[in-house]
């Protein structure tokens, strides 16, 4: 588990510590109840243990066609529905702009609550959710009527004030009232890719026994499920959901990863009436659990990535995972040296899904290298790696370096980059802009940056194909890069601090910042 502990201006994470450094190849047995996975390591072997909750509801999840994840047909709406967008969890923009950018205007702030220590706004991942509706259904949600416009556009953004915010995208106003959670959110919101109206978030913040995930209804905003992640079938005592699942069309299953070190496959049994407007769910839960030798204070704190029939993972060990979803059953493991809490992205070739991550130094202690790598989405082998020196504070307060920001794939006239951001690099407060060629690993072009950043960059593409970069720093500012060669357009500072994700829709971006804001900015 992650326990994270804020203060207005600052994230900060307390993690075990414990240096492990291996690659791990391995071959395993299985029954229905339990099964065990033996990693041959060159030097050692050792013991990975999984388990299942409840084996009477492996048949209607395990109902998996093998084409269920695609990046492209994952949503039926128009927008960003997830962090990241979709399965491969590649893009955080939709849409494009119409020629190379030279500035960004603040078209409105909004603010939120600030609620104690926590303050408001939003912290790591924080990333927005946003939607253009369809008629059908923006006319059956408690949507105030003034925005009855077929081109309303809807921003959702949970905050550290324990409240989910719904806005509207042109003007900042309040489209309806919040979702009251009474506990701070750390992670990013999903709406039901299907177009349903229901919309999923998780608790980031202990808050007396209440901790754990929720579903609400979008049209009524009344709380549908919540589960509880003070599971005993968990090994780890931390009940947060930082990532955002995934929910498959297919057969109805909702994939989400606890920092309680479970991964959720959970059968919703969705009823949506679109003539009367009614949605209700069902939830049966089946939890996987695992072990590496003997850990436990396992904990995933990412978003779960999903290719086809896969999905990967990583946590707090640096323990990357892929699991057969027609089988529950573990294809692979390896480990990247140390914590992982940023989000696999995938970019398949030639039918195989490469999956590129990177870790955080944490566990290696106040220095170390943030390690970047792709790995065969198929068999867990690395493709290539490569090293970067980074610090982190340790003690009472401890805040990491390395990556924590979720890269970016490049596409159109930039496919072939693969672009990391990392923290703390060579010194404590500044960072790193890299950008590698996705076959081979070679440098293309590095960044330095004076103020180090957790928020993971986003893509912007111009009518012609080229891409431009969106960054936002631990000091407040925000920036326009080229995509080619990384030249910064546009520099300057708005804020205090910003942890959270940007999503982008057409021109405009929206960010939340520390300690009370939410930003839309129009890309000029």
């Amino acid at each position: 588990m992650v326990k994270y502990v804020y203060c207005l201006n600052r994230m900060l994470k307390r993690l075990s510590v414990t240096t492990i450094v291996c690659h791990i190849a391995f071959n395993y047995c299985f029954s229905s109840e339990n099964y065990n996975l033996l990693i041959q390591d060159t030097l050692d072997l050792t013991k990975i243990s999984f388990a299942i909750s409840d084996s009477s509801l492996l048949t209607s999840i395990l109902s998996v066609p093998s084409d269920t994840f695609s990046s492209t047909s994952y949503t039926r709406l128009k927008g960003i529905t997830t962090f990241r967008g979709g399965p491969y969890r590649d893009r955080a923009s939709i849409g494009r702009i119409s020629k190379r950018p030279d500035s960004l205007v603040i078209k409105w702030s909004a603010k939120t609550a600030p609620q104690g220590e926590w303050g408001g706004g939003a912290g790591w991942t924080g990333q927005p959710s946003v939607v253009q509706w369809p008629n059908e259904l923006r006319t059956k949600m408690n949507i105030d009527p003034k925005f009855s416009d077929s081109l309303f556009v809807e921003v959702i953004a949970a905050s550290l004030d324990g409240n989910v915010y719904f806005l509207d995208l042109e003007t900042g106003t309040p489209s309806r009232k919040p979702i009251k959670i009474n506990n701070p959110i750390k992670g990013s919101v999903s709406i039901d890719p299907r177009g349903f109206p229901i919309l999923y978030v998780g608790q980031g913040i202990a808050n007396k026994k209440i901790f754990g995930f929720r579903i609400f209804s979008l049209i009524d905003q009344q709380l549908l499920h919540f589960l509880d992640g003070n599971d005993p079938f968990s090994i780890r005592n931390w009940a947060a959901f930082d990532g955002s699942p995934l929910i498959n069309a297919a057969n109805d299953v909702m994939y989400l990863g606890g920092e309680n070190g479970l991964l959720y496959c959970v059968k919703l049994n969705t009823r949506y009436d679109s003539l009367t407007g009614k949605a209700n769910i069902a939830p049966q839960e089946l939890r996987l659990r695992y072990k590496v030798n003997d850990d436990h204070k396992v904990g995933i704190e990412n978003s779960v990535a999903a290719y086809g029939n896969k999905i990967f993972f990583a946590d707090n060990h640096g323990y990357i995972l892929a699991i057969d979803l027609s089988t529950l059953k573990p294809l692979w493991v390896i480990h990247n040296y140390d914590d992982t809490d940023a989000s696999l992205i995938i970019q398949p070739e030639a039918g195989i899904p490469y999956l590129y991550t990177g870790s955080e130094v944490d566990k290696q202690g106040k220095m170390g290298f943030s390690y970047l790598k792709k790995i065969n989405g198929l068999t867990g082998a690395t493709v290539w790696e490569k090293k970067y020196p980074c610090l982190t504070v340790l003690g009472d307060h401890p805040v990491n370096g390395g990556m924590l920001a979720t890269p970016i794939i490049g596409k159109m006239n930039s496919s072939g980059k693969v672009i990391f951001n990392l923290a703390r690099y060579k010194e404590l407060n500044k960072g790193l802009l890299v950008a590698l060629n996705q076959t081979t690993g070679e440098v293309l072009y590095e960044v330095s940056l004076p103020n180090y950043s957790w928020s993971s960059p986003v893509d912007i593409y111009d009518e012609e194909g080229n891409m431009f970069i969106f960054l936002a720093d631990s000091k407040g500012y925000v920036m326009l890069l080229d995509g080619e060669n990384g030249t910064m357009i546009y520099k300057k500072k708005i804020a205090e601090l910003f942890e959270a994700s940007p999503v982008v829709f057409d021109n405009k971006i929206i960010i939340p910042s520390r300690p009370n804001k939410i930003f839309c900015l129009e890309i000029r």
